[in-house]
């Protein structure tokens, strides 16, 4: 079976492309890497790849499903997915588009923003307090391996599944330090894990409204505290 479309999936802006294109009449294979990305899914007329791909594994897939376009619409921090999509599209000669997520302006002149974790990591060390990450799994240990007394000032917020709370564990979390929890967030929610934590700074990626930063960003605002914003990768050619 041939393909018009293959999008790289798991993002809210994934399903509005699906959405469009499946009002076109076009025959689409999304590409998610996990369960809950498939989930995201199950009420649209697509088929589903489930598991991460690397260049090799995006290269197989476009050409055994005949596929005649790429979609990206991963996150706007997954920028490996990204530049190996766009190295795979180059090298078989079909058209790449990029379905970039909308930047926002937030209203708080407490956020200190920085490039990316090691900027960080510098910036929290020239600071006291508890820290609350909301940046994820994949960095977690680089935080705890570079933040000073990590152990007692770091709390992190996470997927609530086996593979984030296993991160966690094996970066030097203690438990009580992990708020192992599945989104959508409310102001409420990111205020009550800012006073469960003590938490003198929040960090964030700046991953858009759709990742919830205009509330976390209001969490901090009404707990008088600052946010620390990585900013989004810079697109490359």
């Amino acid at each position: 079976m041939s393909y018009d479309i293959l999008v790289i999936a798991g993002t809210t802006e994934a399903r509005d492309v699906i959405s469009e294109n499946l009002k076109k009449g076009r025959k689409i294979l999304a590409s998610v890497a996990t369960e809950l990305g498939a989930d995201m899914l199950c009420d649209y007329d697509v088929d589903v790849h489930i598991g991460r791909l690397d260049e090799a594994g995006f290269e197989k897939l476009i050409l055994e499903k005949e596929v005649a376009s790429v979609i990206d619409a991963s996150h706007p921090f997954a920028r490996i997915v990204t530049e190996t999509v766009k190295r795979v599209c180059r090298k078989l000669d079909i058209p790449y588009e990029r379905y970039e997520r909308r930047n926002m302006d937030y209203d708080y002149d407490r956020i200190h923003r920085v490039e990316d974790a090691m900027e960080a990591v510098a910036f929290l060390n020239g600071m006291e307090g508890n820290v609350l990450l909301t940046t994820g799994v994949n960095t977690a240990a680089l935080y705890y391996d570079h933040v000073h007394d990590a152990e007692n000032r770091l709390y992190i917020r996470v997927l609530d599944n086996e593979a984030s709370r296993e991160g966690c564990k094996k970066a030097g979390y203690p438990e009580e330090h992990v708020y192992a929890v599945m989104p959508p967030f409310t102001v409420d929610d990111n205020l009550e894990m800012i006073r469960d934590s003590k938490a003198g700074i929040m960090v964030s990626k700046d991953s858009g409204k759709n990742g919830g930063v205009d509330v976390k960003v209001r969490a901090c605002k009404e707990a008088g505290i600052p946010m620390l914003l990585i900013s989004r990768p810079k697109p490359r050619d």
